[in-house]
């Protein structure tokens, strides 16, 4: 039984990341066409349309969620916990890693698809970097999905409100990537191009994770000691 739970497991997580990857592709290969401009004119219009005195500073706080410098003190926060408090070494490692991965994948794909930014008359925000991928969306679901999951398996069964982390992390992910429109430095292909990168980096993440946290309970059953960790 468990291991028709494993290759079920297996075969959906193989399903979405190729989904994931064929999105990217399409995206990376339709920069051109006339599709995806028309898509990228019509949903940047309406989401720009909204801007407001109200609206600003929001779309503001939410791109310095996604900045490199609030990441990167959130990360030593958590790493620390996880690290020194819930002694969890290689959970730790593997958001190092994939963090880490992420920045510099992204600024690979920029470097190698060279797209333009948005006219900077539409700005409100400065940015110097190419537009393709998105780096706030691609590198956002990761770390900040990353931590929802990690976060969630360790106190879903001792925190009644632990339902909460799932929508709150999509949330926030969501909001940072059409900050990023709102602002004018990124078309919204770009943003789902970096949601669909990142989205794959999670995946496999999360998919480390777990497998660590098995071996660790297939460990510690071994031994005849009690753990509260669950295979999920």
């Amino acid at each position: 039984m468990k291991g028709k739970v494993v290759a079920r497991d297996l075969i959906l997580s193989l399903g979405g990341a190729g989904a994931l990857l064929l999105i990217f592709i399409v995206l990376s290969q339709s920069i051109s066409a006339k599709w995806l401009q028309a898509f990228d004119q019509h949903v940047g219009g309406y989401i720009q349309d909204q801007r407001g005195d109200t609206w600003t500073p929001v779309a503001k706080f939410f791109t310095f969620m996604g900045s490199g410098s609030t990441e990167f003190i959130l990360f030593f926060l958590v790493a620390g916990l996880l690290y020194f408090k819930l002694k969890h070494k290689w959970e730790t490692l593997v958001l190092f890693v994939g963090v880490l991965g992420a920045w510099l994948l992204n600024s690979g794909l920029k470097d190698l698809i060279k797209r333009d930014r948005p006219s900077a008359e539409h700005w409100l925000v400065e940015v110097d970097s190419f537009s393709f991928p998105s780096g706030h969306a691609m590198v956002s679901i990761l770390f900040y999905g990353l931590l929802a999951y990690l976060l969630w398996v360790n106190v879903r069964h001792t925190w009644r409100a632990a339902w909460l982390i799932p929508p709150v992390a999509v949330l926030v992910i969501m909001c940072i990537g059409l900050s990023r429109i709102y602002l004018g430095v990124h078309y919204p292909s770009d943003v789902l191009a970096g949601y669909m990168a990142g989205g794959l980096g999670l995946m496999g993440c999360m998919y480390a994770i777990r497998t660590i946290r098995s071996r660790r309970i297939m460990a510690s059953s071994k031994k005849g000691k009690y753990t509260f960790l669950e295979n999920m």
